[in-house]
């Protein structure tokens, strides 16, 4: 790690970055490649040109590029259906890549309930220009005029005419398409066929196989696995560390920034052992909230509210309504917990970095991984695993 360490950016950036648990490796990954860098925007914003969100492979196969990321909501089966209808072709010939910075379109962000609400209508539209592109090529290329072509499963054919036929895979050949259309209403919703059924989840048989990805099973060479040693409370001070029995430890690292102590090893399970090493005491916050007292706390700290926006009357509501209800409802405290342990792997290496992290927000984790490494944003990759 030293020898990647320079002036601009220090451990300590690159380590709190993740949650209970860091991967850290420096070798080159040749099968990390990106697609063409002029089907994405310089600046962030949705792009207007349909190849920034599908591909028609040269075997047929459709893959959809999505900035938002699946959390088990099923927006990976919900987007590949929008794209599938609009393309008319098989769902199961629809792969999806999400919430990768270097391939997808840039995004805000998974929250709010609006990958399907916010960025569906946005899919709709670059499969129904890209379909119509399709058609366009087909009539030129088979002679036969657009409305006298049908499409089944990704074919298309002349109307009474079977033997004029030609795939998108055909039309395409892999490459970019480069004709455009304006205004491509979508399909009528009348004619849908896969929206609005309920297939199997593209991300389920991985998940319940064990087989899924997450950003902690990242395996490569030369990887280190990091423990960072946690407070035992919120505002917690670390007062003193004694790390001289994890330093002892066989092909233990400590890497000892401010307050940030951790403990790396090529192995997770002697990384744990190294941090039981660690005779560490903090000095406790001194608290008055428990979970009697939790609601008037968060209400005393809560920041001051912001008007967003105004209009009406309050008191001539009240006075024209049937009746008034007040009340207060105070509901559980609760975490926002993934069942997947939160982690995050990185590989810095010949001044780029690309990191596997469980994240809602890539693209924001991006603009905050260059601030901390101290690299362009061109040349820092996120990619969000499941």
């Amino acid at each position: 790690m030293a020898s990647h360490t320079a002036s601009r950016w220090t451990r300590r950036d690159l380590l709190e970055l993740a949650g209970p648990g860091l991967l850290i490796f420096f070798p080159t990954d040749e099968s990390v490649a990106a697609q063409e860098p002029s089907r994405l925007p310089a600046r962030p914003g949705y792009p207007t040109d349909f190849n920034a969100y599908l591909k028609v492979g040269e075997d047929g196969r459709v893959t959809g590029f999505v900035g938002k990321v699946e959390l088990g909501q099923g927006s990976m089966t919900a987007l590949a259906q929008v794209l599938a209808e609009e393309l008319e072709v098989s769902l199961d010939a629809v792969d999806m890549v999400m919430g990768d910075t270097e391939q997808c379109p840039w995004d805000m962000g998974t929250f709010g309930s609006l990958s399907i609400r916010q960025f569906a209508p946005v899919l709709r539209g670059a499969g129904a220009e890209a379909k119509a592109v399709l058609l366009q090529l087909a009539s030129e290329q088979l002679q036969v005029p657009v409305d006298q072509l049908r499409i089944s499963s990704g074919v298309i054919t002349g109307a009474g005419s079977p033997g004029k036929r030609v795939s998108y895979a055909e039309l395409v050949r892999g490459k970019r398409i480069e004709r455009h259309l304006e205004k491509v209403p979508p399909k009528a919703v009348a004619a849908h066929f896969v929206v609005g059924t309920s297939p199997s989840r593209k991300d389920g048989l991985t998940k319940v196989t064990g087989k899924a990805v997450y950003a902690g099973d990242v395996r490569l060479p030369g990887m280190l696995h990091a423990r960072i040693l946690r407070p035992p409370a919120h505002d917690a001070v670390l007062k003193e560390a004694d790390v001289a029995a994890a330093e002892k430890a066989d092909g233990v690292r400590v890497v000892k920034d401010g307050d940030l102590i951790a403990v790396l090893h090529e192995r997770r399970d002697i990384a744990d052992e190294a941090l039981s090493l660690i005779k560490a005491q903090f000095e406790r916050a001194q608290t008055t909230a428990d979970d009697r007292s939790i609601f008037e706390h968060l209400v005393r700290a809560a920041p001051p509210a912001q008007v967003l926006g105004e209009s009406g009357n309050l008191a001539d509501g009240e006075r024209l309504a049937a009746g008034v209800v007040e009340e207060t409802y105070l509901n559980s405290y609760v975490a926002h917990v993934p069942m997947e342990t939160h982690s995050a792997t990185a590989m810095v290496e010949n001044g780029k970095a690309t990191v596997w992290a469980g994240t809602q927000t890539p693209f924001p984790v991006k603009q905050q991984l260059s601030k901390a490494l101290g690299l362009p944003p061109e040349n820092v990759r996120v990619i969000a695993p499941l």
